[in-house]
């Protein structure tokens, strides 16, 4: 599991190695676990394994995450004092839908006060504007073309995975920005995996509708006790590769967020009673 701590920070974030090529964007998935070097100590929490960047509930102060964005973002070298008024989600509503984000971004809080409405994905050319999704269990999605210097930052549960989001995104790439699939480089984070992802319908047919019954049935895998799962990594990276991304430039992290709650929030590993303050961990790129 690529977790990292070699940050002036030392707070342990998920990077992609292959995003990792490319000094001129700043990316990372958080993970649950605070930083060694703390910028401010009164966003430190209580407990180790619980330093929240998003979630639901009532202890999650906005001042409280507001410190820890700040020092999430400076563990990745951005000036987080200039870039955390720019920071940039979609409200995820569980849509295909992509934004394209302008100079109107800028110091404007679209991640407090204004998320996106009705997005799920973000994509932008503009530098110190980061991108940034909220999860407990949908799965992340990076991207970047190097050569257009486009970035993009997906949310994808059930819903987006079956509506192909992340082709989505690729394709307002394309459009906007003239970027070519073949260039664009994916990192699929980590998520709730085909390990522990029981389903039922209407996931089992709108899988089916979406990929043919036939593509669909080993993303679907039948379980000893007859319940299916849903792999949604390699569903996202068919995805991707229907969008024309070549297979050597998607990188898929194969981490289960309920299989590794040391270092993830997962809302189904939540007890049902504790649900209305489960937490939550982002995922970010941004382009220096």
């Amino acid at each position: 599991m690529p977790i990292y701590s070699n940050n002036p920070l030392e707070l342990p974030l998920f990077q992609f190695s292959k995003l990792l090529h490319y000094p001129e964007i700043a990316h990372a998935v958080a993970t649950r676990r605070g930083p060694g070097q703390p910028l401010f100590q009164e966003a430190q929490p209580t407990l180790p394994d619980d330093y929240r960047t998003a979630g639901k509930g009532i202890y999650n102060k906005r001042e409280v995450i507001y410190r820890r964005r700040s020092e999430f973002l400076a563990a990745l070298g951005l000036d987080y004092e200039r870039v955390q008024p720019n920071l940039t989600s979609p409200l995820q509503r569980h849509t295909n839908r992509v934004a394209v984000v302008g100079e109107e971004a800028y110091g404007t809080h679209l991640n407090w006060d204004k998320p996106l409405d009705n997005y799920d994905a973000v994509v932008t050319n503009l530098p110190g504007l980061p991108l940034m999704t909220l999860h407990a269990d949908c799965t992340p999605v990076l991207l970047y073309d190097p050569l257009k210097k486009v970035i993009g930052a997906v949310h994808s549960g059930w819903r987006g995975t079956v509506g192909k989001i992340s082709l989505e995104a690729v394709r307002v790439m394309q459009q906007h920005y003239g970027s070519a699939p073949e260039d664009i480089v994916a990192g699929i984070g980590p998520s709730i995996g085909p390990c522990c992802y029981q389903v039922g319908e209407p996931v089992l047919s709108a899988v089916a509708a979406a990929f043919g019954p036939e593509v669909a049935k080993p993303l679907l895998p039948l379980q000893a006790d007859s319940s299916y799962h849903f792999d949604l990594w390699q569903t996202i990276f068919l995805t991707l590769r229907e969008a024309g991304l070549k297979p050597q430039n998607i990188e898929q992290s194969t981490t289960c967020t309920r299989c590794n709650l040391t270092h993830f929030f997962s809302y189904r590993a939540t007890p049902v009673e504790e649900r209305d303050n489960y937490g939550q961990f982002v995922s970010l790129i941004c382009l220096r």
